[in-house]
């Protein structure tokens, strides 16, 4: 079964609101929860076209609660979505999480997924990094079973990565779509 998570809750208003990182460049705010609520929504909708069921977060609910209504398994394909931010505005690239534990179908799914979105965008390739080393040091989302990885896009503080996103977001969704159906198939 295929898990797709946006990563934050962009139900403002809601006790659950989570909007994550913000950009801010040309006057506006970027929120970090509209931008991976739209990217999972480009790649359902292209799980939903090529035949596959999800499972995926509910609009109203926090992480933690999505965490514990699912119910992985070792067939399963696990994702979640984010975008990364840093002071400098220069900071750019992607780079996937995946848990301390990672076996060798975490990390090829994370490389392929850091690759063809490295690729897709024209941005850094930063890599594929375990949850011990990212800023939060242990990720909830790695103790669920199965093939499981965090895709962090670009950096929502880099106005560059974020253009070359939008410009390019319904190919890169097509694209993970394809990834995340390879390894459903697989396992």
């Amino acid at each position: 079964m295929i898990f797709i998570s946006a990563g934050h809750n962009d139900q403002k208003g809601t006790k659950n609101y989570d909007p994550g990182a913000v950009g801010k460049f040309e006057g506006k705010q970027i929120i970090e929860a509209d931008l991976t609520q739209d990217f999972e929504n480009l790649v359902l909708a292209e799980i939903t076209r090529k035949g596959f069921k999800y499972i995926t977060d509910k609009p109203e609910e926090s992480l933690a609660q999505y965490l514990k209504r699912i119910e992985t398994g070792s067939g399963s394909v696990v994702l979640e979505f984010h975008f990364d931010a840093a002071t400098s505005s220069s900071a750019t690239g992607t780079t996937v999480i995946v848990g301390s534990d990672a076996d060798r179908l975490d990390k090829s799914f994370a490389k392929e997924l850091v690759d063809a979105t490295s690729n897709i965008l024209g941005i850094k390739n930063r890599g594929i990094i375990s949850e011990g080393q990212s800023n939060r040091g242990r990720l909830g989302l790695m103790r669920e079973q199965g093939i499981v990885a965090l895709l962090e896009l670009a950096f929502i503080s880099n106005p560059d990565d974020i253009e070359i996103y939008h410009k390019n977001k319904n190919r890169l969704a097509s694209v993970i779509a394809d990834i995340i159906i390879k390894y459903e198939k697989m396992i």
